[in-house]
């Protein structure tokens, strides 16, 4: 059971986190510095401090966005840990920051992980490892190579991700999730997608040429509207209907007919890369966090990760959910989800702490 100071620490985070600023606060301090790359090279690095001179360390893994180590939601969640008395590093993963969610982030995951114990000489006792998105799925897995290679982390996190990467493929189509025999529909996240194809058209044998729209993909991540669209002007008036369905996220039958065939062409890397066929080799205690509002990840797939996960702790948070699921609750149950966040973060901190 936590003790006190776990929940007072866990009180104040969760009060810190539902304020929601966008300013840094007093006594918060932002470096931007690097760290060396797989190949030598160097690559951005944010390292929250506070001024308490504390020696808690969190690792902060981002998922798949562009933003990379620059997204709100990552600098916000930086600043509030960073407040509850924690040194947070937030690394680059640099094929993440491109929506690459291939096996290569895992080498990633495990260099930087190694950097800070050997180079940073931070103990494993005192990392805190916190994945978010897809980055969460790919934390467990390096963390799954790295076992009796390198000492596990204190405590592990995940927040927002995924089981099995072949039901998230068919959330992304019909935005369909079940919940106590109940199916609803919500919209998925419209960069769900252009993760799918961005990651996956290339490997697909088909009787078109589909380099333009990977091209055109491509410019569309880094944010190069001038050149996506001269890309675009020059595509088949058939591709170019493609391509626009991909960005609005629409599943018309050539999208589900492409969509059926990547999940048959990549089934060794879904299985690879999916908790549920290799979780139950994980032997350290997870802590599973997910919103209702997700709509990248549904949240019914932290529902089944703690299935295949031995030894896990799991909470589902329903203070902000879809409106086609939400039963437009009042004040009182409000109350009662911070109070279970607080109790999360509780033994979070408790088992971080001892």
């Amino acid at each position: 059971m936590p003790d006190i100071k776990s929940y007072v620490r866990a009180t104040g985070f969760i009060f810190k986190l539902v304020q929601n600023k966008e300013t840094v606060p007093a006594g918060i301090s932002i470096k931007d510095s690097t760290y060396p790359g797989i190949s030598g090279e160097e690559v951005p690095l944010k390292i929250f401090t506070n001024s308490s001179g504390t020696k808690d360390v969190v690792i902060l893994y981002p998922g798949a966005s562009p933003y990379g180590e620059y997204h709100p939601k990552m600098l916000a969640l930086g600043a509030v840990l960073a407040e509850s008395r924690f040194t947070v590093f937030i690394p680059r993963i640099p094929p993440l920051k491109e929506l690459d969610i291939s096996e290569i982030n895992i080498q990633w995951f495990n260099h930087f992980y190694k950097w800070m114990l050997e180079k940073q000489q931070v103990p494993a006792e005192k990392i805190a490892m916190v994945g978010l998105s897809y980055g969460g799925g790919l934390m467990l897995k390096s963390l799954l190579e790295t076992n009796g290679k390198l000492p596990s982390p204190k405590a592990i996190l995940t927040y927002g991700t995924y089981s099995d990467g072949r039901t998230i493929v068919q959330f992304l189509l019909n935005g369909e999730i079940s919940l106590h025999g109940s199916t609803y529909t919500i919209p998925p996240h419209e960069w769900g997608l252009v993760v799918i194809f961005h990651n996956f058209l290339k490997n697909l044998s088909l009787d078109w040429d589909s380099t333009k729209i990977q091209t055109a993909l491509t410019y569309q991540i880094s944010e190069n509207f001038a050149e996506r669209d001269k890309v675009v002007d020059s595509m088949p008036k058939d591709q170019q209907n493609l391509f626009h369905s991909i960005l609005k996220g629409e599943a018309t039958p050539e999208i589900k007919a492409l969509v059926d065939d990547i999940v048959e062409n990549e089934e060794d890397a879904f299985i690879n890369l999916s908790p549920k066929f290799w979780g139950d080799k994980i032997k350290e205690k997870v802590f599973i966090l997910h919103g209702a509002n997700d709509s990248m990840v549904p949240f019914t797939e932290s529902i089944k990760l703690a299935d295949y996960i031995p030894e896990n702790e799991l909470l589902i948070s329903y203070i902000y959910e879809h409106k086609e699921i939400s039963n437009n609750r009042g004040y009182f149950f409000t109350l009662r989800e911070i109070s279970r966040l607080i109790n999360f973060y509780a033994k979070f901190f408790h088992h971080y702490a001892h």
